[in-house]
């Protein structure tokens, strides 16, 4: 006879989705056989770290102004200067530094709100799907972007509002991804045995259900981050953003006007917010690619033919 560690171990998922180091492994073998998704994470990695230790690695700070008033790439300024004789290139890395700080918070506020409501949604039915649901439905009939913009113009475009707002109306796609894995999952032959050895509800959800239902949420992280980088970057080149936060998209509505004049001024921080959208964009679908074993070998059929 079987007793319960036995038929809680055969209650694992299998294969790659059954061990989480295993399946860590997995997924970041099957991104690096991706040339440009990997490419993509690794030049995004430095743009991080550059980000992070910008304090220590650059010379001058982003808010010293100089009689270097409009001064073209030099050795002095590697990117040039700015109107008020400010260094492009420091600026511009602290902008990135702003646009990696709430991407990452926005995705991550939407993550957590979107897999709480569904796994709560998808694993328990009833009523109370019915009406997170409803409510999910709602916020994604709602432009999240014109209700940062009004909320920021009436109220101020502090960097942590625009973060907590943006967060609040991106977990609906999150949570309807979720919901529909959990109920593909909580019917499963591995969680009807966890079930049946006395299992309780939490640890079905967060333990059987819960890593199984997180790769394609994944896929979205970095979708969702793009999305939070533009958002705070068109807020503040409208000039409702956070005066206190140097951002790209400050930056490029500032210098627009020196584009004739100043080319400089305007286009680096243009180019970091395209190139930082561009990079999350190749690796979300990478992860997508990586994360969906069907998708997978659709490519991989294609490439030998």
């Amino acid at each position: 006879m079987r007793n319960a560690a036995t038929v809680r171990a055969e209650a694992a998922p299998s294969g790659p989705l059954g061990d989480r180091a295993r399946r860590v492994r997995y997924v970041w073998r099957a991104l690096s056989r991706q040339r440009l998704p990997a490419a993509a994470l690794g030049l995004l990695l430095v743009l991080a770290l550059g980000a992070v230790f910008a304090r220590s690695i650059l010379p001058l700070h982003p808010n010293v102004m100089s009689a270097d008033t409009l001064m073209p790439m030099s050795s002095a300024h590697p990117l040039g200067s700015d109107y008020l004789g400010r260094d492009v290139m420091t600026r511009v890395v602290y902008g990135i530094r702003a646009s990696f700080l709430v991407g990452l918070s926005v995705a991550g506020i939407a993550m957590s709100a979107g897999l709480i409501v569904g796994l709560v949604a998808g694993y328990y039915g009833g009523w109370g799907e019915h009406l997170l649901m409803r409510v999910a439905d709602a916020l994604l009939i709602l432009p999240g972007f014109f209700l940062a913009l009004l909320v920021a113009y009436l109220f101020g475009g502090r960097l942590f509002s625009v973060i907590i707002l943006l967060g609040f109306t991106g977990w609906p796609q999150i949570a309807r991804i979720a919901r529909a894995e959990v109920l593909s999952l909580k019917t499963t032959e591995f969680v009807e045995s966890a079930r049946a050895v006395g299992a309780s509800n939490r640890r079905i959800v967060f333990r059987e259900i819960l890593p199984n239902a997180l790769p394609p949420v994944l896929a979205m992280m970095a979708l969702l981050t793009s999305y939070g980088i533009l958002s705070e970057a068109s807020l503040s080149f409208l000039g409702v953003g956070d005066p206190n936060v140097i951002s790209l998209g400050g930056m490029l509505t500032n210098g627009l006007q020196y584009a004739t004049t100043a080319w400089w001024v305007p286009t680096f921080p243009g180019a970091a917010i395209f190139l930082l959208v561009l990079l999350l964009n190749i690796v979300g679908d990478g992860l997508s690619i990586a994360l969906n074993p069907q998708a997978r070998q659709l490519r991989m059929g294609a490439g030998r033919s």
